[in-house]
């Protein structure tokens, strides 16, 4: 592993100049002049002591082996750091760097977004898909959103399980958020966090459960008046004219107040009948409301607290009342059961039915005629 140091930094310096010129040699104040320095895959694991670069403005870091921020306190007028692909678990150490313009921690260890306070004119952050533990996601420190929300142009928070833009909605600066691959779901989350972001021009939210919502797009094109790119497709004003009038209408619609509806014709005018038979559905299921038995409720200590006035027959049970038909209780409804006579039918054989009757009327005109005799 290697210690980055001014005395590193000039030793590579020397081999690039001797690799190009085998006659000229390097300045001594050649390590003090520079102004980018590349040191991108270089097994570097700590950061050392480079005060004498103190007009270093571009710092080339990525794909080393860097486990802390540290040592740049001198680097004031650094615009440019690039620390992606290292083993960093933290922001720190950056507060000198108050003219820091961009900013690249992807590919790192880190699960919050801190350190930032004095960074008041970083306009790009990129953080995206950290090596995060199981169960935790990218969150940002509220002092860090002050700072960024009043400078912040440009965000990537790709791939870091973030189920919720809520703390986004602070960073009113914001232009171009790239957020794919994460855990977002709700769309009134994400439509109102799109709302609350006046200059976005360009989200990203591929590979979001969010996506596959109905009508995610009109939703969000509906919601924003300078959004020109969503998802990697671009957004015409003829669309979004129309999305806007579509949700006007929508609006318009759910304001408009349904007249209201007594019980019984809610219920007799889902019945698709002529109108007599309504009303006298209407009157049948809604003219007589209430108990029709005696209820009685008691307390604890015995007394009735409430009770239901018994079925009461006058002119119900003899006929109508108030031109309508009354049902007779059903305790008073005594039916009158006929006794059927039960004639045997007659075997073979024996002698029909007509001429049994014929032998009792003559049975009986002849005890008539022994009498009168």
């Amino acid at each position: 592993m290697v210690n980055l140091t001014a005395a590193y930094v000039e030793k590579k310096c020397s081999q690039t100049q001797s690799n190009k010129s085998l006659t000229k040699e390097i300045h001594k104040d050649h390590v003090r002049k520079i102004t980018h320095l590349f040191m991108n895959n270089k097994f570097i694991s700590t950061i050392g002591n480079l005060s004498t670069c103190s007009n270093l403005k571009v710092i080339y870091l990525q794909n080393n082996c860097i486990t802390r921020i540290e040592n740049l306190h001198f680097a004031t007028e650094l615009t440019h750091l690039y620390l992606q692909h290292n083993n960093l678990t933290k922001i720190e150490n950056l507060d000198s760097l108050t003219n820091l313009v961009k900013l690249y921690l992807g590919y790192n260890n880190i699960s919050i977004v801190e350190g930032l306070e004095n960074l008041k004119f970083l306009k790009e952050l990129h953080i995206e898909k950290q090596r995060l533990d199981p169960g935790e996601s990218l969150c940002f420190d509220p002092r860090s959103l002050i700072t960024l929300s009043k400078c912040l142009e440009v965000l990537n928070v790709t791939g870091n399980r973030i189920s919720s833009l809520e703390e986004i909605r602070h960073l009113k600066k914001l232009e171009i958020l790239e957020a794919k691959n994460n855990l977002m779901k709700s769309i009134e989350d994400v439509t109102e966090s799109v709302r609350s972001l006046p200059f976005l021009r360009q989200l990203s939210l591929e590979g979001n459960p969010v996506t596959k919502t109905y009508r995610y797009r009109e939703n969000l094109i509906a919601n924003h008046d300078y959004l020109a790119n969503l998802d990697g497709k671009q957004i015409t004003e003829n669309c979004r004219n129309f999305m806007k009038k579509f949700k006007l209408e929508k609006l318009l619609q759910q304001t408009r107040k349904k007249p209201e509806l007594s019980l019984s014709e809610d219920i007799t005018n889902s019945l698709n009948l002529p109108p007599a038979f309504k009303r006298s559905i209407s009157r049948a299921v809604f003219q007589h409301v209430g108990p029709k038995f005696p209820i009685s409720v008691t307390s604890a200590n015995g007394e009735i607290q409430s009770q239901f006035p018994p079925w009461k027959t006058t002119e119900s049970v003899k006929g109508s009342k108030g031109n309508h038909t009354m049902p007779r209780p059903f305790w008073r409804s005594i039916s009158k059961v006929k006794k059927q006579i039960n004639i045997p039918r007659p075997r073979q054989g024996s002698v029909t039915f007509p001429k049994i009757l014929n032998q009792d009327q003559s049975n009986i005109k002849q005890r008539n005629l022994e009498r009168m005799d």
